[in-house]
């Protein structure tokens, strides 16, 4: 059977025979009206006197088995009674159980059955602990939707009057310092957590309900100095300075300057509301601690609330009507705003919490891809290091536009250029894919290679009623775009060196810049003189005497009349 309510009766005051007891307990369930159909099974209809049964396997545990009527429905329930003793004390362990009854609000048979059962018993225990009660929990569930909006039109009743009233800085001008203190106490740790609200205008949100009662009635006072033997003695330091004592000498000597409820509050809510919100405060921390409430105590809640919200729609009708300034309605839409957002922050955090995977926002997702580029063009970078033919050249990478430019790559051999781009498409939903495209136009063919991001997804699931996961997030690898640009960047910018045969290139002649032999003299190729290592174009020509080349920078001879010897067909020259 489920279990709807388990308490427990510790250190009993006389001395209790077991079965006796229950059967007590039962009559009084009975003469009560609470039980009236014992139900038993064939082999217990020989025994109809004594319905209380004791479990066969189990000394000390007593149960009553019975049919009830309430809310035109026919329900099993069952009680049991389980004896016990905790250092030398005796106790009782009381719990209802039934597969049948549905808790509901206006179904108060199960308040009248455990009361009964409390009823009967109490005089003869110290104390009665109550455990679990899923009774007194329906009733607390259905007032925290009502505490909650109450809280939340408060709040904003406050907002739109302290803004109307003193504009944007009224939190700093008169807010007391230990509400301010609070507030910065329990933010602290929330915006280092969570980026997007580090600017935002939060106060509110984090002081208690009693605080807000005191912003209502708040009186702010101004000195008005009078002369005062006392405080003369505390300044010439004839007595003793004493930060308490001086405060009470000033205070004696303050006078009103603003005060708030007089002012603007009392303006659109009734004067009994600052009683019956004090009332309600109570009322709501009794409901949010989980202690219990029957209900007597729900209605009057109930009650208690239903006249609050009223008030409080009412105040914001009539405060809805003052004109404002654009100012004015600027700030509490972004307070509105900010309020809403922290609401979607918390269950974003709760969704990740539970399903243990991250679901990225817009700006997260951004991040995500910048950090893939920065590994992206890093790579790319390392590929070509050993081309010393080509010139690279890196862009800012930041990503802060949908699109822009990525790498300059460009042959120092024939001047070829290839301009890397990005194309960017972000959807931060959850279970979304979001593309990093990079694109590149070239003489033969068009690159374009995508990066993906998929967001996590997830879902409440209802029999834990926790997040699960529904789609992992996935992390997106670059190594495949990697090789997918190196292989396009070898097919545009041609390495000249493995395409050059021996014909078409100088014999021993060492390039001026780099030292390499590998300069071109094949005009239908490149230029003659292109060292196809480096791009340097060297002074190169063929000696009229011998037929072989040579580099006129540091070899050989060659004038203005066309005519080129080189070094060694000098000296022959020479030597003749």
């Amino acid at each position: 059977m489920g279990l709807l309510v388990k308490f427990i009766a510790a250190e009993d005051k006389k001395e209790i025979e077991h079965e006796e007891y229950v059967n007590k307990i039962f009559e009084d369930l009975c003469n009560a009206g609470l039980i009236k159909n014992i139900m038993l099974t064939p082999d217990e209809m020989k025994d109809k006197e004594n319905p209380v049964r004791e479990l066969d396997d189990e000394e000390n545990h007593f149960f009553i088995n019975f049919n009830s009527v309430s809310m035109d429905k026919s329900d099993n329930l069952g009680i049991h009674f389980l004896f016990g003793t905790y250092n030398d004390a005796k106790q009782l362990e009381i719990t209802i159980q039934s597969d049948t009854y549905n808790v509901e609000l206006m179904n108060d048979f199960l308040e009248k059955l455990k009361l009964g059962i409390k009823k009967s018993i109490v005089k003869d225990w110290e104390d009665i602990i109550w455990l679990i009660d899923k009774d007194s929990e329906c009733l607390s569930f259905d007032l925290y939707a009502k505490i909650y909006k109450i809280e939340n039109l408060l709040r904003e009743l406050i907002n739109e009057v302290m803004v109307k009233q003193y504009g944007t800085k009224w939190w700093e001008l008169l807010v007391p310092y230990d509400i301010k203190e609070k507030h910065k106490a329990r933010l602290k740790e929330y915006k280092t957590k969570i980026r997007s609200f580090n600017n935002v205008d939060d106060r509110l949100l984090a002081i208690d309900i009693d605080d807000l009662g005191r912003i209502l009635t708040l009186i702010r006072y101004k000195w008005n100095p009078v002369y005062n033997d006392e405080i003369s003695g505390l300044i010439n330091g004839v007595q003793k300075c004493v930060d308490s004592k001086l405060k009470e000498l000033l205070e004696k000597q303050r006078v009103e300057d603003v005060n708030l409820w007089k002012e603007h509050f009392s303006k659109y809510l009734p004067a009994d509301f600052v009683e019956n919100f004090n009332l309600f405060s109570k009322d709501r921390n009794h409901v949010m601690h989980n202690k219990l409430i029957d209900r007597s105590a729900y209605h009057t809640m109930k009650d208690l609330a239903e006249k609050l919200e009223s008030n409080l729609m009412e105040a914001l009708k009539k405060q809805s009507k003052l004109v404002l300034s654009k100012e004015e309605k600027e700030q509490i839409e972004r307070q509105q705003q900010m309020e809403r957002q922290m609401l979607e922050e918390a269950d974003h955090e709760c969704r990740e919490n539970d399903a243990g995977v991250t679901i990225r926002s817009n700006d997260e997702i951004r991040e995500l891809f910048e950090e893939s580029v920065e590994e992206f063009v890093t790579a790319i970078i390392e590929e070509l290091r050993f081309r010393e033919d080509i010139e690279v050249e890196e862009e800012d990478i930041s990503l802060i536009d949908d699109d822009g430019p990525l790498l300059w790559v460009q042959s120092k051999v024939d001047n070829k250029e290839l301009h890397i781009k990005y194309n960017l498409t972000i959807i931060e939903e959850e279970g979304s894919d979001s593309v990093l495209q990079i694109l590149c136009k070239g003489e033969e063919t068009d690159f374009c290679e995508n990066i993906n991001y998929k967001n996590a997804e997830v879902e409440m699931d209802e029999e834990s009623g926790l997040y699960v996961p529904v789609t992992l997030d996935e992390l997106p690898n670059v190594d495949d775009a990697v090789d997918a640009l190196f292989d396009f960047i070898e097919n545009e910018l041609i390495d000249y060196r493995e395409g050059l045969s021996q014909e078409d290139m100088a014999e021993a002649i060492s390039c001026s810049e780099c030292g390499e032999d590998f300069i071109c003299i094949n005009q239908e190729i490149l230029p003659v003189g292109t060292c196809v290592n480096c791009g340097y174009v060297n002074e190169i020509y063929q000696c009229d005497r011998c037929g072989e080349w040579f580099n006129a920078e540091w070899d050989g001879s060659h004038d203005k009349d066309g005519v080129s010897f080189c070094e060694n067909c000098l000296e022959q020259i020479e030597a003749e």
